[in-house]
């Protein structure tokens, strides 16, 4: 990165898998930022295993990658941004993921480009399962809500919010909060 941010320290730098994960033995960093340019899913996860362990991991996409938001999501990273927004809000989504938030924060109109693997007839069918408010608190944890942001606008207790994700991940079989996100506002026609 050629731009600082306030509270943010560089650790280091790699070009390869190879020296990342170096990088990440040698200098034990609490963030890792990976550029998928030059990765093939196959070695996206491999590093992700190798590196996931002992850092939070936010993958930075572009058009031209080969690796999926699916991938990431099925490889559980803590962030998925693209590249195109990366100057306007990279400083933000460090510190949520540092605070133990997902965040995957895409263009919306690239949604429709990737969203395509996901089976839309039996999800729209588990998305109309959902109660309104589940739906709300999905819709909002979308936005990059944290928890105690969406129970403070839908005024209830966080621990309700929590209830309404598990729920609501369980209806939609999604293995995560920011899958079962994504589930839902790609699948809304509102949004």
């Amino acid at each position: 990165m050629t731009r600082e941010a306030p509270g943010l320290d560089v650790a280091g730098a790699a070009q390869d898998m190879a020296g990342v994960v170096t990088t990440v033995d040698r200098e034990e960093p609490d963030i890792v930022l990976l550029n998928l340019r030059n990765l093939t899913s196959d070695s996206f996860r491999r590093l992700v295993q190798l590196v996931g362990a002992h850092a939070s991991i936010i993958v930075l996409w572009c058009h031209d990658s080969v690796v999926t938001i699916q991938d990431a999501l099925q490889a559980k990273v803590a962030g998925f941004m693209d590249l195109e927004i990366l100057q306007e809000d990279f400083a933000s989504v460090i510190a949520m993921v540092s605070r133990g938030c997902a965040v995957y924060l895409l263009p919306r109109d690239r949604l429709s480009d990737i969203s395509t693997e996901y089976p839309t007839s039996s999800t729209s069918a588990a998305i109309s399962s959902l109660t309104s408010r589940e739906n709300e608190v999905l819709q909002l944890l979308a936005t990059g809500m944290t928890n105690k942001e969406i129970g403070s606008a839908l005024h209830i207790a966080e621990n309700t919010v929590k209830k309404h994700v598990h729920h609501a991940m369980n209806k939609l079989s999604a293995s995560n909060r920011v899958e079962a996100a994504l589930l839902v506002s790609q699948l809304d026609p509102k949004r």
